[in-house]
């Protein structure tokens, strides 16, 4: 039986040349997209421009959603009522949906971004709205979440679907949250060492945290970011890791 892992990158976040290159280099070496649609970056022209590419490519498509608030990057709580949280969420899913379906293919799943997915760990109320607004669409997305988190049990009570995620090019905390960007080491730019992280998780092997323990995360997908740091070169140097296990890259059935 052939082994495969799911990679995952977040794209159409910079809308400048350099910016589109890049995701399009990325994207043929991924097996999965989370595409900006609009909170903390991307418009109507980069969701179009990323989805079409996406279909060529065989990809799985799902939606990136943050608070919408582009001027810190979505990257900084936002205080909003829940239902206006969630309207904006839903406009936000519901853009690039359109686009997907416009095209004879289906968005697969949801993937928030940013403080958005970190609060969304701490605070199962907020998860949990998510997970019933993401139930309101047809046919329902799965919810891209953080590995080992209580989000899997939340989406099996509503009947919603869970990928669970892990992280090449980050570090984490001993409860297998992720280090704050804000702390040194936080970003792995190094490519051995974000393959090394890569493997230890596909053999459900111990990671270090940054603060000196040891955590095994069992994880469906793996992100890179294509911002950071040498993202195509890490992301070739982790396909070849793979390659010679005979891992192939491609969503988990």
């Amino acid at each position: 039986m052939t082994l495969c892992i799911d990679i995952n990158c977040d794209l159409g976040e910079d809308s400048s040349d350099q910016g589109v290159a890049r995701d399009l280099a990325l994207m043929a070496q991924i097996s999965s997209c989370s595409i900006a649609c609009g909170g903390h970056a991307g418009s109507d022209t980069s969701m179009r421009r990323m989805v079409e590419n996406a279909i060529s490519l065989g990809l799985r498509i799902g939606a990136h959603p943050s608070y919408p608030d582009k001027e810190n990057f979505g990257r900084k709580s936002v205080t909003l009522s829940s239902s206006d949280l969630m309207a904006s969420l839903n406009d936000q899913i519901s853009s690039l949906k359109d686009i997907v379906e416009d095209r004879d293919y289906v968005m697969g799943y949801v993937k928030p971004h940013g403080a958005l997915y970190n609060d969304m760990v701490q605070d199962n109320v907020l998860a949990e709205s998510v997970i019933k607004l993401l139930k309101t669409m047809s046919p329902v997305p799965a919810l891209m979440g953080l590995a080992d988190s209580e989000q899997r049990a939340l989406c099996k009570r509503h009947g919603v679907g869970f990928i669970a995620e892990a992280f090449a090019d980050r570090r984490y905390l001993s409860n297998g949250q992720l280090a704050p960007r804000s702390e040194p080491g936080a970003v792995i730019e190094q490519s051995e060492l974000a393959t090394a992280q890569v493997m230890s998780i596909v053999d459900a092997q111990p990671i270090r945290s940054v603060d000196g323990h040891h955590i095994i995360l069992q994880a469906d997908s793996i992100c890179m970011h294509s911002d950071t740091p040498a993202a195509l070169q890490q992301i070739n140097v982790i396909r070849e890791a793979l390659s010679a296990r005979d891992i192939q890259v491609a969503p988990s059935p």
